[in-house]
């Protein structure tokens, strides 16, 4: 098990029903610890399984869900590329035909903590928060003062 300063709460699991999936974006962490955009989408499967990928076709790097949204092919048997229809198998991300057959989606690590679900192995940016303006530390003489004048 993962350390909790490792995990990143993503959302609690019934905000994904079984069967579906769902998008997200994210940011993650270069190596020069710079924030880049990183889209994501994970699958509750019907055997409850939660899966997670970048949601970024390897054949022409646009989020799988590209059209209409959807995530799946017809019969919900495959996660589908909506551009160039590409299938790749729901659990191991493996592209089985179109384009980018023989590549696979860029896996995101997944677990269950609490009943939420939690990426862990990646530097996701976290938000910095805005210090509180009536916190104990507040200083109001600092206060912008703006006013507002018709010409």
């Amino acid at each position: 098990m993962q350390d909790d300063a490792d995990l990143y709460v993503i959302c609690h699991s019934e905000d994904i029903p079984s069967g579906t999936a769902r998008a997200f974006s994210l940011s993650r962490l270069n190596e020069a610890g710079e924030s880049r955009p990183f889209p994501v989408v994970i699958v509750h499967t019907d055997a409850d399984v939660f899966v997670g990928y970048a949601n970024i076709c390897p054949h022409n790097r646009l989020w799988l869900n590209i059209g209409d949204g959807a995530f799946f092919n017809d019969d919900n048997s495959f996660l589908e590329c909506g551009r160039h229809g590409a299938r790749f198998e729901i659990l191991s991300g493996q592209c089985v035909t179109g384009p980018c057959a023989g590549s696979s989606l860029e896996p995101v690590p997944l677990m269950l903590s609490d009943g939420e679900v939690c990426i862990y192995g990646i530097r996701l940016a976290e938000d910095t928060p805005y210090p509180d303006p009536f916190g104990p530390h507040a200083d109001y003489d600092e206060t912008m003062e703006i006013m507002i004048h018709p010409d």
